[in-house]
């Protein structure tokens, strides 16, 4: 019989439905080193193959994550880039990085798959640990810019600097966060004249 196999990105699935996930997601660092863990966790009643892969990414003004090739200059160890999780365990991934220059960003990514060969569909879940290394001087109250048009508030980063989104706020409505990067404007739909923008870096901005 042909094994069907699909491949579902993490936002797709629910830990009710699957019981596999990661932790943390997302990790913050600032400087040039990076020493980190997360722990992927199998919930299923069968053991499963974990293979692990590194990329590097950028986010783009519309939220879409472009994932290319770790860059040569980000180095990157950690231990074993395969191994098994037994049914309802988890396991710990420990890794070090360095990069020549802050902002970076980077992702450490693991696909899991049903370690025995079964008949009929396998299913990959794909588990990304998303990376971001922010330069030391944070983002400040005059590097942003914003304005609102046509129902749209764009978010403009006019530095070289990463910095991070917490929240936006608006009548009836919010948004999580998000990364903002160098020299980037973040489009986000709103509804209404006014907004409040909440940054990471301990300010925000008020549109009215």
């Amino acid at each position: 019989m042909k094994i069907l196999r699909f491949t579902i990105p993490l936002f797709l699935l629910t830990s009710v439905m699957w019981a596999q996930g990661i932790a943390p997601p997302i990790a913050e660092y600032r400087g040039n080193k990076v020493d980190g863990m997360f722990e992927i966790q199998n919930g299923a009643d069968y053991p499963m193959a974990v293979l692990i892969e590194t990329k590097s990414f950028d986010v783009d003004g519309h939220g879409q994550v472009h994932y290319r090739p770790l860059d040569k200059d980000v180095h990157l160890s950690l231990g074993a880039s395969s191994f098994i999780i037994r049914p309802h365990d988890s396991h710990m991934v420990f890794y070090k990085a360095s990069v020549p220059a802050a902002p970076n960003s980077f992702s450490i990514i693991a696909t899991m798959t049903r370690a025995a060969a079964v008949p009929g569909m396998r299913i990959n879940f794909v588990l990304p640990h998303m990376i971001y290394v922010y330069q030391k001087e944070k983002l400040v109250r005059t590097d942003i810019r914003l304005q609102l048009a046509d129902g749209v508030l764009h978010i403009e980063n006019t530095s070289q600097k990463l910095g991070r989104v917490a929240s936006v706020q608006a009548p009836k409505q919010g948004t999580g966060g998000f990364p903002l990067y160098p020299g980037e404007t973040r489009e986000i739909a709103i509804a209404g004249d006014r907004a409040t923008v909440n940054f990471e870096d301990g300010f925000k901005i008020e549109l009215k």
